[in-house]
């Protein structure tokens, strides 16, 4: 049976610590010290991802930072929404969590860019299947996308964005990168993660290209800011960088200045923003796509998660693997793999979200806003209850895990596996599963009320609030009338 299950969210890094040491960059020099085979831009910043799972915003921060913006990743983490932002669905075998920063990475950024009147262009390589499809979505909705072909334009892509005076954000495979900090990846020989970082410079007769990479201290026992500097200007040859940026096809981010002055209504559409996400409004998560409809956003996640944890709907959802071959050895892996993945989602949703409650004051100005604090960091201590910086630090390790959602699960999972009575594990183990569950209400409670405080300075429209119904209602009518319409044609016709 095809298992789609929960995903485990693993990318690479997170924390709470601020962007260290470097100023906002307007100076974009080009440094250019062996005839025209190298080129390294100059002062571009070294911004720390923090935990496994932010490093295309850290990556991103970098580059709007060098572009002009004086932005820390915890700004860009507030501006964009991800921070007030979560997804949830569950459908037959599938059962997936997101946090805002996995769910959606290319609109945040852009709604952030287009404010700062920066332009945002995303490559892809031309030789993935259906990408022309995908190009068109992005083009319909003003996102400039384009194609490389292979390895040559990729790095002609690179080349010349240095060349121009900008660093190019791309999507690589860990496993390649030269930080002793990806060994573990290399010692247990898993490749095909996705990571972003940052190319600053080349030099084609070294063979070699510098980059940014805020993934590193980010794992193990050694966890920590890198002081060493050993994620900052970094080489790795043209050889490796090839086999990295490939397995992630060619994906690449370029974001510049451009003459257009940055919008004077930043607070009203953050403001805005932030009030469609808590409250989960479908078309802000998912614009234009049929998921908007289908999955469950902001606090409505976070209710339909809270019902979804209970004994009995984790007994229903684990049903429906009823029969397979190994189905005891699959359910144990199962249970397991549902604690870690939702601890690692909760926990990334907590430090983006008190990370851009911190934040957010610079950006949203006008009003007295204290009714939506108050009731926004009503959450906070909920979800400190169920987050564990483990299930992000030590990737895979299942001995390093801790946090009530994991414990939970591995729990059930070994008395499982014990006697072989899935209800009686599950019901040994209610008290902490109602408490979860509990905790993800209250957080529902807060983002709703929350939403709802913003709305006193943004009020939502009717056709916001009641579109998706409305337009299921004209639909149910027309096909109702169609039905109608059939059926006298053909009593008229007997």
């Amino acid at each position: 049976m095809k298992l789609k299950a929960l995903f485990i969210i693993i990318l690479v890094c997170i924390s709470i610590v601020p962007v260290t040491g470097v100023a906002a960059v307007t100076d974009h020099s080009v440094g250019n010290t062996t005839a025209d085979t190298e080129r390294v831009l100059v002062g571009v910043p070294y911004i720390w991802q923090e935990v496994n799972g932010f490093c295309n915003w850290a990556a991103t921060a970098i580059a709007i930072r060098y572009a002009g913006v004086d932005i820390t990743l915890h700004d860009l983490m507030a501006l964009s929404g991800i921070g007030f932002s979560f997804s949830y669905i569950r459908y037959n075998d599938t059962m997936l969590t997101f946090p805002g920063a996995l769910y959606q990475q290319i609109d945040p950024i852009v709604f952030v860019t287009d404010m700062y009147a920066l332009n945002y262009s995303i490559y892809f390589d031309a030789n993935i299947e259906g990408i022309d499809s995908q190009l068109e979505y992005f083009r319909a909705r003003g996102i400039t996308a384009g194609l490389v072909d292979g390895e040559k334009e990729a790095f002609d892509l690179m080349r010349s964005s240095i060349d121009d005076g900008h660093p190019l954000v791309v999507s690589v495979d860990p496993s390649w990168l030269p930080a002793d900090d990806y060994n573990f990846l290399r010692e247990q020989g898993i490749t095909g993660g996705g990571h972003g970082v940052v190319i600053v410079g080349y030099n084609d007769t070294a063979g070699v290209a510098y980059i940014q990479d805020p993934g590193v201290g980010s794992f193990g026992d050694n966890y920590g800011y890198p002081d060493d500097g050993r994620g900052n200007y970094t080489q790795i040859s043209y050889t490796n960088l090839n086999l990295a940026w490939s397995k992630r096809y060619y994906i690449s981010v370029l974001i510049k200045p451009t003459d257009e002055e940055p919008a004077t209504d930043i607070s009203d559409r953050v403001g805005k923003r932030v009030r469609d996400l808590l409250l989960g409004d479908g078309e802000t998560y998912a614009p234009g796509a049929a998921s908007a409809y289908i999955w469950q956003f902001g606090e409505k996640g976070f209710r339909g998660l809270a019902t979804d944890i209970k004994v009995e709907a984790i007994l229903d959802y684990l049903s429906i693997f009823d029969g397979i071959d190994n189905e005891k050895q699959f359910k144990v892996s199962l249970l397991q793999f549902i604690g870690l993945a939702l601890e690692s989602s909760i926990s990334l949703q907590y430090i983006s979200y008190k990370s851009s409650l911190d934040s957010l004051p610079k950006y949203l100005t006008g009003h007295d806003f204290s009714k939506f604090y108050e009731e926004a960091n009503k959450a906070l201590p909920h979800f400190e209850a169920i987050s564990d910086n483990s299930t992000l630090i030590y990737v895979g390790n299942l001995s390093r895990m801790h946090g009530a959602i994991f414990e939970a699960f591995d729990a059930i999972a070994t008395e499982y596996n014990t006697t072989g009575n899935l209800d009686g594990a599950m019901a040994a183990h209610d008290v902490e599963l109602d408490a979860i569950s509990e905790h993800l209400v209250a957080i529902a409670d807060s983002w709703k009320a929350a939403g709802e405080a913003l709305t006193e300075y943004w009020p939502y429209s009717p056709l916001v609030v009641f579109g998706p119904l409305i337009g299921v209602m004209i639909i149910a009518g027309a096909v109702m009338a169609l039905v109608a319409y059939i059926y006298i044609r053909r009593k008229q016709s007997q």
